[in-house]
């Protein structure tokens, strides 16, 4: 057992029941905790487990408070009406924890434990934590040792190099482009939701430099979206396996508040969006999900929290 690890606790997830019966149930009636440490049967289950960390936020001199995330996450996903498929099960493996500054620790912890969830056929839905949990999602499906395109939704292109030789929430993208090159192997990555005033000239060319397919927010709009879905069709047939990892503060900020490092004038979550989302959602090789930066403590009304908790209900909806 790691210690960095706890397993799914039933006492989450409470909420409101208007009858037991199929059509009344919500998420919390649903929801079955599991032990990762134990030999689970994960066929056909979309398994959350948290990441608790915003060490990699604090590295990068953001807003810390993503830590508390997941606990957010799963109150609000809790009064959730049930849409999904009944061949699906819901499952609530737990949380991987970061004990003081040791994120790589953290991150090694839930690559492995991602890794575990697939080897048993499961689904993995990510709850974040700092963006930092990129890298430690691609090391859990990298040990399958095939070619795995990601598709981000951020602001940022999160690829920058490493500060003093270690890893932040902005350096995930360039740990696994090194790590692949390394390896002699082709970085597969598609960044939607990219502002200029996010990035530098430098990392913009630098992932251009590496074959990254960039749509920046502006070119989100209604004329654009059979293009932006054939790009990422044409994205998805190169690989393999598709990860698709979301950043909240790719969203504008009346939408997202609530986020580590905020876009005031970000992604809306409109029809335009929810075409690109879908197109995403559905692609048939898409084996594994994060979102990431919910930060509590700057959201209002639970405005972000509950952002977040639609796109994953949609992804529910994808089986």
């Amino acid at each position: 057992m790691n210690s960095l690890y706890q397993p799914g606790n039933p006492g989450h997830w409470a909420g409101r029941v208007d009858g037991t019966e199929q059509g009344l149930r919500r998420w919390h009636q649903e929801v079955r905790s599991i032990d990762l440490d134990e030999t689970q049967e994960l066929k056909n289950a979309v398994v959350l487990l948290g990441f608790c960390c915003d060490e990699g936020v604090r590295r990068n001199q953001g807003r810390v408070g993503a830590q508390n995330g997941p606990a957010q996450f799963r109150k609000i996903l809790a009064g959730l009406p049930v849409h999904f498929s009944d061949q699906i099960r819901l499952l609530d493996a737990g949380d991987v924890y970061c004990q003081d500054t040791g994120l790589e620790a953290a991150q090694q912890c839930l690559a492995e434990l991602v890794a575990k969830i697939r080897q048993q056929g499961g689904f993995p839905l990510l709850l974040g934590g700092g963006h930092e949990i990129t890298y430690a999602h691609f090391k859990g499906l990298h040990v399958e040792g095939k070619s795995i395109g990601i598709i981000n939704i951020d602001a940022h292109l999160d690829i920058r190099p490493l500060k003093d030789g270690v890893g932040n929430s902005g350096t995930g993208f360039y740990q696994i482009a090194d790590d692949l090159s390394r390896e002699g192997r082709s970085f597969h990555y598609l960044a939607l939701g990219i502002q200029d005033i996010s990035n530098t000239p430098s990392l913009l060319a630098y992932a251009k430099d590496k074959g990254t397919t960039v749509i920046k927010a502006e070119d989100v709009h209604a004329g654009n979206v059979s293009e932006i879905r054939k790009a990422v069709r044409d994205f998805a047939v190169q690989v393999d396996l598709v990860y698709l990892t979301i950043d909240l503060d790719a969203f504008a900020a009346p939408y997202a508040p609530g986020v580590s490092a905020l876009a005031f004038n970000g992604l809306v979550p409109d029809v335009t969006f929810q075409q690109i989302f879908q197109e995403i959602i559905r692609l048939p090789n898409l084996v594994s999900v994060d979102i990431a930066e919910l930060n509590p403590v700057y959201d209002i009304d639970q405005r972000t929290t509950k952002l977040g908790s639609d796109l994953i209900f949609k992804i529910l909806q994808k089986f």
